[in-house]
């Protein structure tokens, strides 16, 4: 398989969103071919959204916390301290922990 390992954009930048995607996911690239070099903000071809970073310290998004979250059971206590030990979020410089929080306690709620 091949990746995308670096870009440079010159020009309409919009694509920086969908191409740094593949980038930080790994994600192979060689389904795009020439279409890497097409401007715009939307691919060429479907990338699932990696969702919005929550842990920069471990660059954790709010989907891979929700995906862990639907694995996990418990109190809040015991979902927060399983999160910390798979997905290291919260367990750094502490700025994330009020919105992890915040989301093991909607999961909670709903469960």
């Amino acid at each position: 398989m091949r990746f995308l390992r670096l870009f440079l954009l010159a020009g309409d930048t919009r694509s920086e969103a969908w191409i740094k995607t593949l980038l930080q996911d790994k994600l192979p690239a060689q389904n795009y071919g020439r279409l890497l070099l097409v401007p715009g903000s939307q691919a060429p071809i479907a990338v699932q959204s990696r969702g919005k970073t929550i842990c920069t310290c471990f660059n954790v998004t709010d989907v891979a916390i929700q995906d862990a979250l639907s694995l996990t059971k418990g109190t809040a206590e015991q979902c927060l301290s399983a999160l910390q030990d798979t997905l290291k979020c919260g367990t750094n410089c502490g700025s994330c922990a009020p919105e992890i929080k915040r989301m093991v306690l909607a999961h909670n709620s709903k469960t």
